[in-house]
């Protein structure tokens, strides 16, 4: 599904375009080659590449596939889409041991639960903070942005019409809405941090790894998940018993 001239999205149960318990999953055209932002949960990859054949892309040239953090509706498809297409895998360092290993962090009980079952994904390479992958014609940023997970990045780049976009992966979501609280390995103040860091960024758009995206007005409704975030009348609950 067409989003802009540089942005696909190809996964995601929230739009019934693959597998029940996926994430967003968005392509990037970057010429004669693309990059997938996250692998979705691992029931749904063939219809994830069925999708990118039937958007106008060769399955083979997507060179890249970002895990944006460790959570098993992230990384669960990704050992299998590298398998069919060759690419690099690629995610944060501070996440790079939960992905290997499946440990708790990623969540793999709660994949067991709704019939999700998957391979550890063996990375080709392990990110840090202001890190660049250079894809065809497109530069891409890593902005560590952790709070989530550990290792959470969001991904920022210039698309084709000069817009500025940031794949927030869960650390950001759209119209003031809160994802995943209290997560193994959830920190609310480097969460709130994280928050500021992309404010600071100033995006046109934001494409998270739930629920719909911003084409518009993305530095805006950042501020909106900020200041709900920090409004005293916002119970974040972040230990039981």
């Amino acid at each position: 599904m067409k989003l802009t001239d540089s942005v696909y999205l190809v996964g995601g149960s929230a739009y019934g375009l693959s597998a029940p318990g996926d994430c967003n999953v968005y392509l990037i055209d970057c010429g004669v080659e693309s990059v997938l932002i996250d692998a979705g949960a691992g029931l749904g990859v063939k219809r994830i590449l069925a999708n990118v054949k039937a958007d106008g892309f060769d399955p083979r040239a997507v060179k890249t596939a970002v895990l944006t953090h460790c959570h098993f509706d992230h990384i669960g498809g990704a050992q299998e889409l590298k398998q069919l297409t060759g690419c690099k895998l690629v995610a944060h360092k501070c996440d790079s041991g939960s992905i290997t290993s499946l440990d708790e962090r990623v969540l793999v009980d709660m994949a067991k639960t709704r019939g999700i079952i998957f391979k550890a994904p063996s990375l080709d390479l392990v990110l840090e903070d202001h890190d660049h992958l250079d894809v065809g014609e497109t530069h891409l940023n890593v902005i560590h942005t952790p709070g989530h997970t550990p290792g959470c990045i969001s991904i920022g780049m210039t698309e084709k019409d000069g817009k500025k976009a940031i794949f927030t992966g869960d650390i950001a979501s759209t119209t003031g809405r809160l994802g995943f609280i209290n997560g193994p390995g959830f920190d609310l103040s480097a969460w709130k941090a994280s928050l500021k860091l992309l404010i600071s960024e100033c995006p046109d758009r934001i494409y998270p790894g739930h629920g719909t995206f911003m084409l518009s007005g993305a530095t805006e409704d950042l501020n909106l998940t900020d200041l709900k975030m920090n409004s005293p009348w916002t119970t974040i609950v972040t230990s039981v018993g």
